[in-house]
């Protein structure tokens, strides 16, 4: 099994992290890396590592959700997707608009994700921005990389594989006794992900 673009470290990471040399767990450390960079990508209501994105339904980066936008009567427009890494394509209406030449068009504010246009608005309308474009990390930043090395080697630690009551989690609360969360994301880690969540969510 490889780990797919989702995946937000290595099993080598996740290993050297454990002190685990051996083989064994491979299959299982790849799963769990899977799963934990899933959760990162929901808590933080982005896709975290580079991918493409396209309003064109032939296109293999066809995704409506992130490439078809609705104007809201601002000049600004904020892509769901960020950072963004190149926009190729930006259809208003049916109608190409270019990149900014001579005071009309848009200009991009990559690190933040918005597209504003120098000459207008982009109109109130449902589905009336069609976007290609690629956004996310290339390279995840080492915060969000040593993050999900740790998430994943406490949920091994977890697991019977790892010697730990399966699937779950211990904590003392202060009255002296034991709850177990299932998959709980660690506090430095959730502090990591805050950073990261998508503004719509903050």
């Amino acid at each position: 099994m490889a780990l797919s673009q989702d995946a937000l470290t290595t099993v080598a990471g996740v290993k050297q992290y454990l002190a685990i040399a051996s083989t064994e767990h491979d299959g299982l450390l790849e799963r769990l890396i899977e799963a934990v960079s899933a959760q990162f990508n929901a808590y933080t209501g982005r896709k975290l590592t580079a991918r493409d994105y396209s309003y064109l339904s032939g296109d293999d980066a066809y995704d409506p959700d992130n490439a078809l936008l609705s104007g809201a009567g601002y000049a600004e427009l904020l892509l769901p997707q960020y950072p963004v890494l190149g926009l190729s394509s930006l259809v208003l209406d049916g109608r190409e608009i270019s990149p900014a030449s001579g005071g009309v068009g848009w200009v991009l504010d990559a690190g933040a994700g918005v597209v504003t246009r120098l000459d207008g608005v982009f109109p109130r309308g449902a589905h009336n921005v069609g976007l290609v474009y690629r956004a996310g990390f290339e390279t995840a930043p080492p915060d969000l990389v040593q993050a999900a090395i740790e998430q994943a080697a406490v949920r091994f630690q977890e697991s019977g594989a790892g010697h730990g009551r399966l699937g779950v989690s211990a904590r003392t609360l202060a009255d002296g006794s034991v709850s177990y969360h299932a998959g709980a994301l660690l506090p430095s880690v959730k502090a990591v992900l805050d950073r990261y969540r998508n503004r719509s969510l903050l």
